[in-house]
């Protein structure tokens, strides 16, 4: 009972204490693929720890399944048994995991039909209205934007306003940052975040999955643009393209200003070490605290 109860307060201070790490995350001076890492740790613990406690409860000496059975058959409260604390967590944990998949998998289909309705009928407009060059689609506008979608082919499409207000090396930056949420399958990351948030939409970690994922692969696409073109030149078209500048827009300057350098590794092990420490410190309190009545048993 002290491991299952151990696991689930694990997730819990996870699944709630998370998004403070993310926020860190974010601002922490650290290269892409260990922001991704670190939420991946965090949600990977959260979703072991729950799992952990409810295999807990169905192992060795729990003997939840053969009593959900007698107390559907209203067989406990014939003989006015109880549940213990294990067996519970272990039924409504399952009976969870069960609900959370199949939201998880129902929210990632229809992500992934809207995905390709989207690129079809973009695909499908663009070639009746936009000329093609170099694998980029300038739309006929005034309005200053840049977005690309995946499918195939894939489609980088900028405005032609856009390009008559920035200059070659910034228009050339905006350019690959598109292509670079295209090479790491950004959008596929987007998608998954999604398709969390709505699995357990009442846990914070996953709830605000979706925005931490977002912003990340913006701060990822500006580094591989920034590595190319400078930067300067991928700061510079930021400040052309959005005037008024929002949070997420003064994070990504803040960034490209700061450079990218590793040093946010102190964000990355706690993200790693707070299910571990956790958990450890809760089984061997515990521990501690049922040993006197375990020796005089």
């Amino acid at each position: 009972m002290i491991v299952s109860a151990a696991l689930v307060v694990t997730a819990a201070v996870v699944g709630f204490c998370g998004p403070l790490l993310l926020r860190w995350v974010l601002r922490a001076r650290m290269p892409a693929r260990l922001r991704f890492a670190a939420w991946i740790l965090l949600l990977g613990s959260m979703i072991a720890a729950g799992a952990g406690a409810v295999a807990t409860a169905f192992g060795p000496g729990h003997e939840a399944a053969r009593r959900l059975v007698a107390w559907l058959r209203l067989d406990t409260l014939r003989h006015q048994e109880v549940l213990h604390l294990d067996e519970v967590v272990g039924v409504s944990g399952a009976l969870l995991a069960l609900g959370a998949a199949g939201a998880f998998a129902l929210a990632s289909i229809r992500r992934y039909r809207r995905q390709l309705r989207l690129h079809d009928r973009h695909f499908a407009e663009l070639s009746m209205v936009c000329r093609a060059s170099a694998g980029v689609w300038w739309l006929p506008s005034e309005e200053k934007f840049a977005y690309s979608i995946a499918g195939k082919p894939d489609l980088v499409v900028l405005s032609e306003g856009l390009a008559r207000d920035l200059s070659e090396p910034e228009l050339a930056a905006v350019v690959d940052h598109e292509r670079s949420h295209l090479r790491g399958r950004h959008h596929r990351l987007v998608g998954f975040a999604h398709a969390v948030s709505a699995a357990l939409p009442f846990v914070p970690l996953a709830r605000q999955s979706p925005e931490f994922v977002a912003a990340a692969v913006e701060l990822s696409a500006d580094a591989a643009a920034g590595r190319r073109h400078g930067p300067a030149t991928v700061s510079a078209a930021l400040h052309r393209m959005h005037p008024v500048r929002s949070a997420a827009t003064a994070l990504r300057l803040e960034h490209l200003a700061r450079g990218h350098a590793a040093t946010g590794i102190l964000a990355l092990a706690t993200a790693a070490l707070l299910p571990v420490s956790t958990a450890a410190t809760l089984i061997v309190a515990g521990a501690w605290t049922a040993a006197p009545a375990l020796l005089h048993a």
